[in-house]
């Protein structure tokens, strides 16, 4: 009897040890495939990652050959721009010319002469914008730097541009004492009278000029001709707000202007267009 119980006891303990050695080979199985599944997973991960690296390379490709086009395409404008910029004078002043020598009456010979002197004027303005672009364009374009009055170099614009201001009188609020800043007296003076010449194009009746301490110059002007504004690209190359470039704007004065600031460690400070006045400000590296 004992040993049938025994014979019983080992046979259940056997069939038991076989039910837990299933249980455990299953569970091993399982762990197996959840092991399969996590490499899985990681190997999709990977190739996730890859695809997704892949795709960006793509997408940059295509954005650098779109930017190519596009930059293509502008220097071609640009192109026809300057070819338009500089004939439209030269066609005006062999006109006049032609004019001035069949005309006999000296009044109207000073007149034309006048016109003449003006359209060769602007010829110069423009091969002096063309010859500052090509200085800028330039990587290798170092400028000696010194200590400068921003308040002294404002006025000296100003006088220079006097004729052209004609009735305008700007309000200039400015420090008492001298405003020093670290600069280049000929790109200084350039950023200025650029700055001045863009205001004087389109004010109407109000220009205010404001230099504080800290080397912000800031100008601002009444202006009823900039509906179609956008203030975003105003410092971008051969933008102008008149597409017919009637008014003499080639669209690279304020362009100028940003890049001989960067050239002397400043910057644009802000743009700003409401209520039919036109606020620029930009700033100047302090001398310390």
């Amino acid at each position: 009897m004992i040993d049938l119980l025994l014979v019983l006891l080992n046979l259940i303990l056997a069939c038991s040890l076989f039910s837990w050695k299933r249980q455990i080979c299953e569970i091993t199985r399982q762990i197996g495939e959840e092991d399969r599944k996590l490499r899985i997973s990681l190997s999709n991960k990977y190739i996730e990652n890859l695809a997704d690296t892949i795709n960006e390379k793509n997408d940059l490709e295509q954005k650098t050959k779109i930017q190519m086009i596009q930059e293509k395409e502008q220097l071609q404008q640009s192109i026809a721009n300057i070819s338009h910029d500089i004939r439209t004078p030269l066609t005006s002043i062999q006109g006049y010319l032609v004019l001035l020598k069949s005309c006999e009456r000296k009044e109207e010979q000073e007149h034309y002469l006048s016109i003449i002197q003006a359209k060769a004027d602007y010829l110069t303005e423009l091969l002096q914008i063309f010859y500052d672009l090509s200085l800028i364009d330039r990587e290798a374009y170092i400028l000696e730097v010194e200590k400068l009055d921003i308040n002294r170099i404002v006025t000296d614009c100003l006088i220079d541009k006097y004729n052209e201001l004609k009735e305008r009188t700007p309000i200039i609020k400015t420090e008492n004492a001298p405003v020093w800043i670290t600069g280049n007296t000929v790109v200084c003076k350039r950023i200025i009278e650029n700055l001045i010449t863009n205001t004087i194009r389109y004010a109407n009746d109000y220009i205010e000029i404001v230099i504080d301490d800290n080397g912000i110059y800031k100008i601002k002007n009444t202006t009823s001709e900039l509906k179609n504004i956008d203030v975003d690209m105003l410092f971008q190359k051969f933008y102008t707000v008149d597409t017919s470039r009637s008014n003499g704007n080639v669209g690279l004065g304020l362009y100028i202007v940003r890049e001989l600031l960067d050239k002397i460690e400043g910057g644009i400070k802000g743009i700003q267009y409401k209520n039919n006045v036109l606020t620029i400000s930009v700033y100047f590296k302090l001398y310390h």
